[in-house]
């Protein structure tokens, strides 16, 4: 440092007095940066009355732990996201490009079209150019078939890719970290605060030295915001529809505001709502790209498909020129009606391992629509024969309504693949049976590249558990199933659509078996199907997280959570409510115990006697320490209505 520096030692604080400003390598300049204590960076603000020290590696922390690192274009989680093939989609990109170059700068672009249009390809695949000519600055991709629909980390993310970019990283990282040193509790604010204090004023800070307002324009990019949305709203009276409409309102409030010199891009489908938001609230401040016939999807369909069965003919010695038929591609394109995702629904069903591509490509082409006035009936064919293929057609059907229900409710950590298997199977090898569907639903492939990953929660549990490398199954154990597109999920969940094809297994048959094999599970003391013992205590903990938080996205009183209570007579509440002690749910005390509480009373009804489930597992939980499990959430009155459920107890 400075030969006019000198350092004063008060508490455990090195603070500096300087004669002049310091960066945060110790070497002179005009920021206020120094490095202080033990290689931790601090921002000292010179004032007449003294200094004050503000900690930038610790904002930074408090910044990294709130994002969404699985809904950057970047991340580890959408390393198989869609792309464009390399020859098709080249209009509507050239038109995207051209707004960039050309558009108004006080406007956003909206990418919009029907399901399966190929919007978040198209979308990733401009993402990759952007970054390739260093104008991507920040990302965020809603996917509901990925479980990550959160509106929660949304403007934090796209600060934390401000703050890391390096067009942008010097002239806003030291005001956005000072600005939540100085307020931490920013991100318990509303969107539109935390663009403000995050994004805005350090933009506004920094208008003097802003190397990326020269140049080519830098691009923020929003997919899927039709998909934004919380698991479950309770009594708050928030929907959806106002959630993605706060997104969008934050959006708006960036582009009015000068200091932002940024463009955005937003790709959603056409819901009425978000249309609406661009006609009353934003109509002089959109222009749209509509996915239509105008960008001749069909003459991009077929090339894309004989690419594809090229690739396909020689992996499998197949002679290209003989199959399949231009006729057959005629055909397939014909089906698909502009909807990307059937035709490349369509290829991973030919492509199953195991099979002919010769004998799976007859069963498409062999599969008849029942409704032509539906506008997804094909596609609504092809999902109902690839279900129907499996061994068990109504199990897989369960199987999978139950796993996008935990994918919704429990988003982080997510139930990994290895523990849905143990929770799910009553058989030994029925998760592979009935999972073995590579072209609805797939384990990635987890790459430690260095990105920051979203953990599940069985290799949460087992790296605290030291459980032994050798013993760690294969890819199921660090990573979740995934959906691979939206348009099954609304196939899945549509009580006119699947539930034609499968009645009798809807949202209340698939909720009541959810509670039903976890109350399985604790009475078996774990899985149905016994696992390796060394695996055991990790499943165990993973069992009670997933039970403490699905309780707690579950509507007090539903009759899905009473039929699994029910079961609980036989299980031994004293082993575990020992472990759950040690189970985070919310990263506070009793959680898990508090949850277990409210859950094995569900099935009791008013002003009768308690089933004996309830009075066994309540009695053992009353009997610990009031701090372990209670420690004054709630009175003795609480406790007494709740008893003869006059009202029941509040869930935090």
């Amino acid at each position: 440092m400075s030969k006019t520096a000198s350092s004063v030692n008060i508490g455990t604080v090195d603070l500096v007095t300087a004669a002049g400003n310091y960066n945060q390598y110790g070497t002179q300049t005009t920021s206020n940066v120094v490095n202080i204590s033990h290689g931790r960076q601090y921002n000292i603000e010179l004032k007449a009355e003294g200094h004050s020290a503000v900690d930038l590696a610790g904002a930074l922390n408090q910044l990294t732990a709130r994002i969404a690192p699985g809904c950057m274009h970047n991340s580890a989680a959408r390393v198989d996201a869609p792309k464009c093939h390399e020859h098709t989609r080249k209009a509507v990109q050239d038109d995207i490009f051209s707004w960039m170059s050309h558009g108004s700068p006080d406007e956003v672009l909206w990418l919009t079209g029907p399901a399966g249009a190929g919007k978040s390809a198209i979308m990733g695949t401009v993402c990759d150019k952007l970054k390739q000519s260093d104008q991507l600055l920040a990302t965020f991709f809603f996917a509901a078939y990925l479980g990550r629909t959160s509106k929660q980390s949304f403007v934090t993310t796209l600060a934390y890719r401000l703050q890391r970019h390096p067009r942008t990283r010097d002239s806003m990282s030291q005001a956005m970290l000072t600005a939540i040193c100085h307020d931490p509790a920013v991100f318990q604010m509303s969107l539109e605060e935390q663009l403000e204090i995050l994004i805005l004023q350090p933009l506004r800070s920094s208008r003097s030295r802003t190397p990326y307002r020269s140049g080519l324009p830098m691009a923020i990019i929003i997919d899927g915001v039709d998909e934004c949305g919380e698991a479950t709203y309770g009594d708050s009276g928030r929907s959806r529809q106002d959630d993605q409409n706060e997104v969008l309102s934050v959006l708006l409030q960036a582009i009015n505001e000068p200091a932002f010199p940024f463009r955005i891009i937003i790709a959603s489908r056409p819901e009425t709502w978000i249309r609406r938001f661009f006609t009353d609230v934003g109509t002089r401040a959109v222009t749209e790209i509509f996915l239509d016939n105008k960008y001749s999807p069909d003459d991009d369909i077929r090339l894309f498909l004989k690419s594809k069965f090229a690739d396909i003919c020689l992996r499998y010695g197949l002679d290209p020129s003989t199959w399949p038929s231009d006729e057959t591609i005629g055909q397939l394109v014909r089906d698909a009606s502009g909807q990307f995702i059937y035709v490349a629904t369509v290829l991973r069903f030919i492509d199953t391992p195991g099979t002919l591509p010769q004998t799976q490509l007859e069963i498409v082409l062999r599969i008849k629509p029942q409704d032509t006035s539906n506008p997804f009936s094909v596609l609504d064919a092809l999902y109902t024969s690839i279900l129907r293929s499996s061994p068990s057609p109504e199990d897989t059907v369960l199987w999978l309504k139950a796993l996008h229900r935990f994918q919704r409710k429990l988003p982080n950590p997510k139930p990994s693949a290895w523990t849905m298997d143990r929770l799910f199977e009553s058989r030994a090898g029925q998760a592979h049976m009935l999972m073995g569907l590579p072209s609805l639903v797939y384990i990635p492939v987890k790459r430690y590249s260095g990105e920051l990953i979203e953990e599940v929660d069985s290799e949460y549990y087992g790296t605290r558990l030291a459980v032994p490398t050798s013993f760690i199954p294969n890819v199921s154990w660090s990573a979740a199933y995934t959906f691979y597109h939206k348009s099954f999920i609304d196939y899945l969940e549509d009580g006119l659509r699947c539930g034609a094809a499968f009645p009798g297994i809807g949202s209340r048959e698939a909720e009541r078996w959810i509670w039903e094999r976890l109350a399985k599970s604790l009475n078996c003391g774990g899985p149905e199907v016994p696992t390796n013992p060394v695996l055991l205590p990790a499943f165990k903990k993973c069992l009670l997280g997933i039970i403490a938080r699905y309780t707690l996205a579950t509507p007090p009183g539903s009759a899905s959570v009473a039929s699994a209570s029910d079961h609980l007579t036989n299980s031994q509440p004293s082993e575990w409510l020992a472990l759950a002690k040690t189970v985070p749910i919310r990263y506070e005390p009793g959680s898990v115990l508090r949850m277990f509480f409210v859950f094995v009373h569900a099935s009791c009804r008013p002003f009768s006697p308690c089933s004996r489930g309830c009075r066994k597992w309540r009695k053992a939980i009353a009997g610990l320490p009031n701090e372990e499990w209670n420690d004054g959430n709630w009175s003795t009155l609480d406790l007494l209505l709740d008893r003869f459920l006059i009202k029941r107890l509040v869930r935090e």
